[in-house]
């Protein structure tokens, strides 16, 4: 079950992946090309390993004086799903290590783990639940991480957990969830960064048509960070409540997906700040007219939390557009434009990125392909220190079984 509500009181925790990074796969693969899981008993198990290099022209996305480097990229990854008429079992582990041939200090691991199983009670029940472990790393581009060149980019330790209850009785949808998350940053200087967010979320739809439900649905989410003020002296913790109404599209034809709008409120713990009410919005669409051809459209809009001194809170925007092309049997292509928008209430500074990224990828057989990647990004601010542009382009193989 997707519950794209949920995001709308997203903390601004570290990406666990770029934003630039490839989309996953829509188009299938040719049987010819495809990966055949090893079966061990009830189960499937899927081993992966990516190897990229790649020239980056300003690793520290810095706004003059940009420092290059040639980095390797390793990633490792591992699944095993067991699913069967009434249980859905899936979990992963996988690693990225990075190596740099010049900045040594931007060298890293990072790691995470994950468990999702859906138990369906009955025809029309279905109970869900979800536990992770992720050890992640900052990347230089996203926005509030560290752009020194002598201090080594932020690392995190992130614990979350999720229940779910989902209901589909007739032309009738009822669903909940409940969420957790635990970020601890491995470095003490980075400590008022650790915090706990608690999240709640309810829908209720009603199946317009064959294929579209319309629903409405409620959120809470509570922030509670470990030290009691920042560097400034504000408390951070907060509370954050909305409502919404959408669009669901399953099974789809044309168009899958779904998307949603409405409003949130924002009530800080720190009676010097002021609450206040802003739109919340989110999509997540996929529209093939084609069997091999696919276009894509993911959108955010809302509050999420912030460290940035003399913010008292932060909003974000992100839309990012894509297509997927099968251009032959064995030749994929993918292209996407992405644009984000960063305002800090309270201090009146403002980001904004725009950005792309481009691939071509070779299937070599079922279990190796090659692949030639571009990305660039471009960032001004209200703060010049904050400009910067970027490009990389780099070269990968993948191997899948």
């Amino acid at each position: 079950m997707t519950l794209i509500g949920a995001a709308a009181a997203l903390a601004a925790v570290p990406a666990e992946a770029q934003e630039l990074d490839r989309a996953a796969p829509l188009i299938e693969a040719p049987q010819e090309f495809a990966p055949t899981p090893i079966r061990i008993g009830a189960g499937t198990l899927g081993l992966g390993l990516d190897a990229r290099g790649e020239y980056i022209d300003n690793l520290y996305s810095l706004p003059d004086n940009e420092i290059d480097d040639f980095r390797f990229t390793l990633v490792p990854r591992a699944t095993f799903v067991i699913d069967q008429q009434r249980l859905r079992l899936a979990t992963r582990a996988q690693a990225t290590v990075r190596r740099h041939a010049d900045n040594q200090t931007e060298n890293s691991v990072a790691a995470l783990a994950d468990l999702d199983g859906a138990w369906r009670l009955s025809q029309a029940d279905t109970f869900s639940f979800g536990l992770r472990a992720n050890r992640a790393v900052e990347d230089r581009g996203e926005p509030e991480s560290l752009t020194d060149p002598a201090v080594s980019p932020r690392k995190y330790n992130l614990f979350s957990g999720n229940l779910g209850y989902r209901r589909q009785a007739g032309r009738t949808l009822l669903s909940a969830r409940l969420g957790m998350q635990r970020t601890d940053a491995v470095r003490k200087s980075d400590r008022e960064r650790d915090s706990r967010q608690w999240s709640a979320q309810a829908r209720f739809g009603v199946r317009a048509s064959g294929t579209a439900t319309v629903f409405v649905d409620g959120f809470v989410t509570t922030r509670d960070f470990d030290l009691r003020q920042d560097v400034s002296g504000v408390n951070r913790d907060s509370r954050t409540i909305g409502a919404r109404g959408g669009f669901i599209i399953d099974p789809g034809g044309l168009i899958r997906g779904e998307a949603a709008i409405g409003l949130f409120r924002f009530n800080p713990d720190d009676p010097t700040l002021n609450s206040r009410t802003g739109v919340s919005a989110s999509a997540s669409l996929i529209y093939q007219p084609r069997e091999r051809t696919a276009f894509t459209l993911d959108a955010f809009h809302g509050d999420v939390a912030t460290v940035r001194t003399g913010a008292q809170s932060r909003t974000d925007t992100r839309v990012a557009f894509g297509i997927q092309q099968e251009a032959r049997h064995n030749l994929r292509l993918q292209a996407g434009v992405i644009y984000r928008r960063t305002r800090f209430i309270g201090n009146g500074q403002r980001e904004r990125t725009f950005g792309g990224i481009a691939e071509v990828e070779y299937l070599l057989n079922r279990r190796m392909a090659v692949a030639l990647q571009g990305r660039l990004a471009n960032r001004d601010g209200t703060d010049p220190a904050d400009d910067s542009h970027r490009r990389s382009i780099g070269l990968e193989l993948r191997f899948q079984y």
